[in-house]
């Protein structure tokens, strides 16, 4: 069976990772696109995975460059962003890159077209363009959780309901895994899920089995091993992405946190997201203990001797990983994006609100 994952995220990374792991008879293809966190690879000891696991570091800006030199190009660029099936003539570009790029895929793909086996596709959000591409290819695809945008329907624009009732969709809003060419969805609460695609839900089972710390040993060689100390507290960042909301007002927000777990006498260890500036969090100084922005906060977890808490603002980090860890969110775990624009502003705006949900949810 080959298996092809498309990654943007170092979590994205880490999951196809743990599942390729799982299943050692199977041929895994990763390809991960660094710049969508800016996140490369080169500190990463991919040197000593199995044979039968290759990871291949792209960029999407290369892709898109590449597709947009000739007409055709643009033509099957054009169909994978419409989730139009291209005919095969305007194919031979994305052949022609995968050939250039990431050879030993192509040469996978072309083995299992004549063997008349068909590869499985899995996907982190079948949305994204670099996902849209390889639907190209391969058309029907399996979803592993990318987080909390799993479980809540978004609502869509009026002008686009006559397509989705065209489609057999609900006009009014749609969710991940909801079209009829995702056969599953391997998600980590599946009974989460909305109705309408639960029951393609099924539960993720390859991030505790015995072998996944030795991997994350040999893949981050040592990096993933934080300093030990009582009480401490992992503080997990994350963009704010907030109209109006600014940096000085996301560093107040965090200072106020560390402030708390200070005087809670709680030695804190800072992992900021990888789409953020670690330089963000220089103004705290030797206040807290810092690991690389680029190293998934899960690898941290496992192999340690009790629970590590992870604290965040509205964060899906350390989710099913509970059994390593204890993970306490400032914001509501059903909370909607609404409420936690609404939620961070209100801190902004009257600082003893942000003091208050700190005294009710750290640990003393």
């Amino acid at each position: 069976m080959l298996n092809i994952y498309v990654c943007s995220t170092v979590r994205h990374l880490l999951f196809a990772l743990l599942r390729a792991d799982r299943h050692r008879t199977e041929l895994h293809h990763i390809l991960f696109f660094a710049d969508y966190q800016h996140a490369s690879l080169a500190d990463w000891n991919l040197g000593s995975l199995p044979a039968n696991i290759v990871v291949r570091e792209m960029s999407r800006c290369s892709v898109r460059q590449y597709m947009d030199d000739t007409v055709r190009g643009r033509l099957c660029y054009s169909f994978a962003m419409r989730n139009w099936q291209a005919p095969e003539a305007l194919l031979p570009p994305l052949r022609i890159l995968l050939a250039e790029q990431a050879p030993q895929l192509l040469a996978a793909l072309d083995v299992a077209r004549t063997s008349g086996h068909q590869p499985q596709l899995w996907l982190f959000n079948e949305r994204n363009r670099m996902s849209r591409l390889l639907r190209l290819l391969i058309t029907r695809f399996s979803l592993i959780e990318d987080g909390e945008s799993n479980y809540r329907l978004q609502l869509c624009a009026w002008w686009k309901w006559p397509g989705r009732l065209l489609h057999g969709l609900p006009p009014g809003s749609r969710v991940m895994g909801e079209e009829a060419s995702c056969e599953a969805i391997h998600a980590l609460n599946p009974e989460r899920l909305p109705e309408r695609i639960r029951d393609k839900g099924r539960r993720i089972d390859f991030l505790e089995h015995e072998s996944a710390r030795a991997l994350m040993d040999r893949i981050f060689s040592g990096m993933a091993v934080i300093p030990r100390h009582a009480g401490q507290v992992i503080l997990a960042t994350q963009p704010f992405r907030i109209p109006g909301v600014n940096l000085a007002d996301k560093q107040r927000v965090y200072d106020r946190i560390v402030s708390h777990l200070q005087t809670l006498g709680r030695p804190v260890v800072l992992k900021n997201h990888p789409a953020e500036d670690a330089g963000d969090y220089a103004f705290l100084g030797d206040r807290v203990i810092r690991v690389p922005g680029k190293l998934p906060l899960e690898a941290m977890l496992p192999g340690n001797s009790e629970p590590l808490t992870v604290v965040s603002v509205f964060s899906t980090a350390g989710m099913g990983f509970e059994r390593y860890c204890r993970r306490i969110r400032l914001c509501a775990e059903s909370a909607s994006d609404a409420l936690y624009l609404q939620t961070v502003r209100s801190w902004i705006a009257e600082p003893r609100i942000l003091e208050k949900v700190l005294q009710e949810k750290l640990p003393t």
